[in-house]
């Protein structure tokens, strides 16, 4: 009775988790709260600043910064993401804003009205992005390198720490002296304390405890000197509800229109790419997939709404969401919703105590973020050797990032990472180098035709080419044929490990054929197919590597003088010359079978024989067949093959003149293993049947050793090819 076996299982060692961070997603929010109040206030006001000829304006910076935010932790609900308006989005919205009032200001716009136009571009530039989810767009995200996402969040920590030093310098009047010295006291400040503190409790988010112990001294103890505060002293305000029907549509969309759409299209891609940068990051370091194209496509939707209603539309934050899970260690629902929470908090009640809160408090909060944004690699750029290609990319990525702008900073990313591509590509483009001149078709030729090819072989060079030939491969391709070539009359690049080949990659083959034909050296292109094929088909092509290595050989037999070529030519002419005495062909077949028989013996071996001529492409034997015979090659060429049409099946060996085929039937009786075909000239065959030579060995006994002896060499001599081939297509 056969029972089913039982099922087994493969349980992997479970890792070690650091437990430094506290889990609890209170410790996270709070965390990621000490970003996001000096964020709110800073970038909001930037972003907000274009109204303040219109009336007050801090109010906005705080709504935009709470509601858009708890409004995406109620729809979006993503593990391990702290939602709120990113540093380029609003300072896109500002550049909007700044355009909208400066075009309407002959029909003297009101902030409503300003307001309504802006947003409704905001809005479009998020209805883009969620054609970008809804296209499949984000899918290309797994295609960026980890370079890149690394070098664009470096790129905002150091964006957000550029900004807060030129906004010390700022708040403190352009200039130097001790008005600037106190900010960047200030500052620095909360930039120690907060260090001190997280190697103290590094539990708990020490930011926000930094933030407070420095700003509390000011609300009982102020300097002789007038610090820039974080807002104004105002009353409670509601956000501004847009006049969409009075504005001025048309004077606006005359004038700036065009930029303000570029904006747009600017914030969908620089959004997109940043909520998509986070998400890698969450299944890379925290095995958290999530389809990107509905995460997109959420929080485009709200974003849009937000944007309606005059506010800057928030999304996933990066810096935010990391530093919440730098306290967390996981990816938790909570510490969005406790954020999402404190942030409406902070926005209801900050008219009240945020006049009290110096702005290089929330400056030195924001540098500190900004340096926790550069990923940890980064950091060991010029220790370590490894990786250190990549770290420099991620470098560029981030300069680029700063001095221009999230989208040139991905442009900037992707051709860096495509030259290293094509560099490593180039490197490892080909394969293997054959320059010894050991590589040898399947084309078996008597001894004296291999022993004038052996020595010669060498002028004959081999490169096998692997992976997709490129604009810059082929280029490298080219080099390293170039730099390799040494006296070589002959060049088989072998393509057949090469599955694609670009239109410039073409192109610069057919230019190195030009240039090796004027040194007098033969291109030879085997392994191309399609539309390749097609492009290069003025080139000297083979459908593989054997075929082009018999045509090699071809042409170094037909360089020999003619006294050496004289007996091999007799043969080739008997092929087409009716002429030829049939017992001349059957003396030339036996070639080196007949070493060491005696004239007698050799006689009564050619008695045995039965000659018989093939038309080109003729069927000789079939796979299958029972037929003890052997054969030899007196004059042209015999294909065997895995198909009756060799076309259409592998060429397994091209038979020359003076080489026999068929042993193993002959010997073991066994069943034909392949096709043989007469070739493009036809054939001469001698063949010897099982039955004769069994006859013959009874008479001649000596004959018939001598005669197996010379056979078993022919076969070792074709096996150690065969086995110098597999050895070579092994390596």
């Amino acid at each position: 009775m056969n029972h089913a076996p039982e099922p087994i299982s493969f349980e992997l060692p479970a890792k070690k988790i650091s437990t430094q961070r506290a889990s609890r997603p209170i410790v996270g929010a709070a965390a990621a709260l000490s970003i996001s109040i000096p964020h709110a206030i800073g970038v909001g006001l930037l972003a907000f600043a274009p109204l303040a000829t219109l009336g007050s304006f801090s109010f906005l910076a705080l709504w935009s910064a709470a509601v858009p935010g708890a409004l995406l932790t109620l729809l979006a609900r993503s593990k391990g993401v702290v939602y709120g308006p990113s540093t380029a989005v609003a300072l896109l919205f500002g550049g909007m804003l700044a355009l909208v009032i400066d075009a309407g200001a002959a029909a003297s716009i009101t902030a409503a009205q300003a307001l309504a136009i802006t947003g409704v571009f905001a809005a479009l530039g998020f209805v883009l992005q969620s054609l970008i989810a809804w296209s499949g767009l984000a899918r290309m995200a797994r295609f960026i390198p980890v370079a890149v996402t690394q070098g664009f969040a470096a790129g905002v920590g150091l964006s957000l720490i550029l900004a807060q030093i030129k906004g010390l310098y700022f708040i403190s009047g352009a200039h130097w002296g001790a008005l600037l010295g106190w900010h960047v006291g200030i500052a620095m400040a909360v930039v120690a304390l907060s260090h001190v503190l997280q190697r103290l409790w590094p539990r708990f988010p020490t930011l926000l405890i930094a933030v407070t112990l420095v700003a509390l001294p000011w609300l009982f103890w102020a300097p002789g000197v007038e610090l820039r505060m974080a807002a104004e002293q105002a009353v409670f305000m509601l956000p501004v509800v847009p006049d969409w029907w009075a504005a001025p549509w048309w004077l606006v969309i005359d004038r700036v229109g065009f930029q303000l759409a570029s904006l747009a299209l600017l914030m969908a891609v620089v959004n997109s790419l940043e909520v998509l940068v986070y998400h890698q990051h969450l299944e890379v370091e925290h095995g958290q997939r999530t389809a990107h194209g509905p995460v997109l496509g959420r929080e485009g939707w709200v974003g849009v709404g937000c944007a309606l209603v005059g506010m800057i539309p928030a999304s996933t934050s990066l810096s935010r969401s990391l530093t919440a899970l730098f306290y967390t260690g996981k990816p938790s629902l909570r510490a969005g919703q406790w954020h999402a929470l404190a942030m409406i908090a902070v926005a209801v009640s900050g008219y009240l105590w945020l006049p009290w809160v110096p702005m290089a408090v929330l400056m030195g909060a924001l540098l500190i973020t900004g340096v926790r944004m550069i990923p940890p690699p980064l950091w060991g750029l010029f220790q370590t050797r490894e990786g250190r290609g990549g770290r420099l990319q991620a470098w560029v990525v981030a300069l680029v990032f700063v001095g221009s702008s999230g989208a040139l900073a991905l442009l900037a990313g992707l051709l860096v990472a495509t030259l290293d591509l094509l560099r490593a590509s180039g490197e490892h483009a080909i394969r293997r180098i054959h320059l010894e001149g050991k590589l040898r078709s399947r084309h078996v030729r008597g001894p004296q035709d291999e022993g004038w090819l052996a020595p010669r072989m060498a002028t004959v060079a081999v490169f096998e080419l692997q992976g997709i030939v490129s604009f810059g491969v082929a280029a490298q391709v080219v080099e390293q044929v170039r730099s390799h070539l040494n006296g070589h009359r002959c060049v088989i690049l072998d393509a057949s490990r090469a599955p694609s080949w670009d239109e410039t990659g073409c192109l610069h083959l057919i230019a190195l054929a030009h240039e090796l034909q004027k040194q007098n050296v033969a291109l030879l292109l085997c392994g191309v197919h399609g539309l390749a094929a097609q492009r290069m088909a003025r080139l000297h092509t083979y459908i593989d590597l054997d075929h082009a290595l018999e045509w090699a050989e071809d042409q170094i037999l037909a360089s020999r003088p003619a006294a050496a070529a004289q007996a091999d030519s007799a043969q080739a002419d008997s092929v087409q010359a009716d002429s030829v005495q049939a017992d001349s062909v059957q003396a030339a077949a036996l070639g080196e079978l007949s070493d060491g028989l005696d004239p007698a013996q050799q006689a009564a071996l050619r008695a045995l024989m039965n000659s018989q001529r093939y038309a080109p492409g003729a069927v000789i034997i079939r796979q299958g067949e029972r037929e003890r015979t052997l054969l030899w090659v007196a004059a042209g060429t015999v294909t065997l093959s895995t198909s009756e049409v060799p076309e259409q099946g592998l060429r397994l060996s091209v038979i020359g003149a003076g080489a026999v085929f068929g042993e193993m039937a002959f010997l073991n009786g066994i069943a034909r293993t392949a096709y043989a075909h007469a070739g493009a000239h036809g054939a001469v065959l001698s063949s010897l049947s099982w039955e004769r030579f069994q006859q013959w060995s009874r008479d001649d006994p000596e004959g018939a050793l001598l005669f197996i002896t010379a056979l078993a060499r022919m076969g070792i001599r074709r096996l150690g090819g065969i086995s110098q081939e597999l050895r070579a297509a092994m390596e």
